[in-house]
Formats: C-alpha cells, sequence, structure tokens
C-alpha cells in the first residue's frame, strides 16, 4: 500500500507541475518580448538555410565572367599562382570579375603553414623561378582595363 501511495503522490506532484508549466507557457505567449514562442517545437534535425549575404555567386554579369576567365587562362599560361586560388577565397569571382587581380609572388608553396591558412606548404619548397619576375611584367601588361593588381607572396623561412 506504501508503494501505491507513494505513485499517487508523485503522479499527483507530476500533474500539478505540468499545469504550472502550461500556465507560465500560455502567460508567456501572450506577452510580447523575446521569449515569445517559448515552448514552440523544433525539429532537432532541420537544416537552417544560410542567409543570402553568405552564399557565393559566380562572377556577375557577362563583361565580370569574361575578366574572370581572362585572368584565369593569363595565369594558367604563365604559369603564375595566386592566393586567391592557393587560399581557396571564396570571393575570388567578385574581385576577379570585378576588375582586381592577384598574382603570388615566389611560387605557390609556403615555408610557414599557418593553421588559419589554406595555402600549401612544404619546410623544403621546389626552388624560385629565375623567369618570374618576366611572367609577371608580361601578365600585368596584358591586363589592361584592371582598377588594382595586388602583388602578394608566400612565405620562404
Amino acid at each position: 500500500m506504501a508503494v501505491g501511495r507513494r505513485l499517487a503522490a508523485s503522479a499527483s506532484a507530476a500533474a500539478r507541475r505540468s499545469g504550472r508549466l502550461e500556465e507560465l507557457r500560455e502567460k508567456l505567449a501572450t506577452e510580447d518580448g523575446p521569449v515569445a514562442g517559448f515552448g514552440a517545437r523544433t525539429d532537432a534535425y532541420e537544416v537552417p538555410q544560410k542567409p543570402a549575404w553568405l552564399k557565393v555567386r559566380a562572377a556577375g554579369d557577362h563583361v565580370s565572367q569574361e575578366n574572370y576567365a581572362r585572368l584565369r587562362g593569363s595565369l594558367r599560361s604563365l604559369n603564375l599562382s595566386t592566393v586567391c586560388e592557393e587560399a581557396r577565397c571564396p570571393n575570388i569571382g567578385e574581385c576577379w570579375g570585378g576588375g582586381t587581380a592577384t598574382i603570388m609572388l615566389m611560387g605557390d608553396t609556403c615555408t610557414r603553414g599557418c593553421r588559419f591558412c589554406s595555402v600549401k606548404t612544404s619546410a623544403t619548397p621546389a626552388p624560385l623561378d629565375v623567369d618570374e619576375p618576366e611572367k609577371v611584367a608580361t601578365a600585368i601588361s596584358e591586363w589592361g582595363g584592371l582598377k588594382y593588381i595586388v602583388l602578394t607572396s608566400v612565405d620562404r623561412d
């Protein structure tokens, strides 16, 4: 009998707590403020949508796409590197398409290995290209009409 009374008492206490919880939910639902909607059920497996400003788009109009393709082709033909590609920058289409180009001097391999950077690293990188200054000058002379040309370099400690 004692077990039955304990079960009945705990069931009665749970019902009181549940009733009180429902009262609080109703009260909060009628108030306007940061806690409005408290107690609303959400799906734990629902994938939230990313905001529009976070999504990366390809280079915009036809002219931007032409600029992007022209710069990329020129870099490939001259065997030059760019920090945008090496570091996998998500804004490459926006910059290259908008009239800004980058050239990474001293190759594509850095000796530092910073955790935040995606540039290839090596303790013993390949030797420097002795023709690189001439290739950079050729690229810059071919890229007429750009607003900016940014020169960066890897670290060779």
